[in-house]
């Protein structure tokens, strides 16, 4: 019951970790594969690739206020084998657009507005359209922690789903810090040279997408839990090269008919759940992840 409800309650959002480190990206490209998965029906295997990426362009107005505005996007890729019924491919294209306001160096608060296509992208209509936000209040109370409070929302294919979030960065050392929007991700990092760190983390994972054509309109989910551990590399001044290991935890492609939706979920509490699963379930396995970063120093009391 303990190991369910941590998988319930776990929820991602990528956007959640562009704006809160001392670190800002500008851009990013990451490659995921998960080999040889296993399904309850015993004779179907696949493998999971995911490639995403994202591109920022901040626009400084004053010394308080700064426009964020960006693209993102993402393919992901299960080739079952034998070969089914159901799409192997799935794409998502979006905008970041957001606004930072620094009410003094310790207190901030920001908005990010989050539109999105995903779909199989085979016949694209308004229903794979997606509409988000994200935001927090932050406030620095020491040199070394600042803590945040806030919100996420999306119109997901399975109905709305509310994530209230807390989020915090603590320099515990000149070494060691602690990163992450709880229950979104979370970071600990130790850094063992400037241009070399490592550390442990996750990240988990809700993102739905369209399945159109002779699907009539039916979603599916990628769901999961991904615990890790990273290793990083500073190169060049200000690219990153990152490798991580870890497992999915509770992982679930779910597909549902259209119409088939909550009601709404707030965290891990879902409201009018009656929905039958048209697919067989996927189980747990290791994944391996590369990244490339693109990052520029920043400081919350700049």
């Amino acid at each position: 019951m303990i190991k369910r409800l941590l998988i319930l309650s776990l929820l991602y959002l990528p956007v959640s970790a562009l704006y809160s480190q001392n670190t800002f990206t500008i851009a990013e490209v990451n490659y995921m594969l998960s080999p040889s998965n296993s399904y309850v029906q015993k004779d179907t295997t696949s493998d999971a690739h995911f490639i995403s990426g994202f591109v920022n362009a901040p626009i400084v107005i004053s010394k308080k206020s700064t426009l964020l505005t960006g693209i993102r996007g993402n393919a992901w890729k299960v080739a079952y084998s034998p070969k089914q019924v159901w799409p192997e491919n799935y794409y998502s294209l979006g905008l970041t657009l957001g606004y930072n306001h620094k009410f003094n160096e310790n207190k901030s608060f920001l908005f990010i507005f989050l539109p999105r296509l995903n779909s199989d992208y085979k016949n694209i209509n308004s229903n794979a359209l997606q509409l988000g936000f994200f935001t927090t209040y932050s406030k620095r109370s020491s040199e070394k922690f600042l803590w945040k409070v806030g919100m996420y929302f999306n119109t997901e294919f399975f109905g709305p789903f509310v994530v209230p979030l807390f989020g915090l960065n603590w320099d515990v050392s000149s070494k060691l810090s602690i990163t992450g929007d709880l229950p979104i991700y979370a970071k600990i990092r130790y850094k063992i040279h400037d241009n070399f760190s490592t550390g442990i983390g996750y990240i988990a994972l809700v993102s739905s997408y369209r399945i159109s054509s002779e699907f009539n309109d039916a979603y599916t989910s990628r769901y999961a839990i991904e615990p890790y551990v990273f290793a990083e590399v500073k190169f060049l001044k200000q690219l990153y090269l990152n490798g991580k290991f870890g497992y999915t935890m509770g992982r679930k492609y779910p597909v549902y008919a259209k119409d088939d939706r909550l009601d709404w979920q707030l965290s891990f509490i879902k409201f009018g759940d009656e929905r039958t699963q048209l697919n067989p379930e996927i189980q747990e396995n290791i994944f391996f992840e590369l990244g490339l970063a693109f990052k520029v120093e920043v400081s919350d009391k700049d």
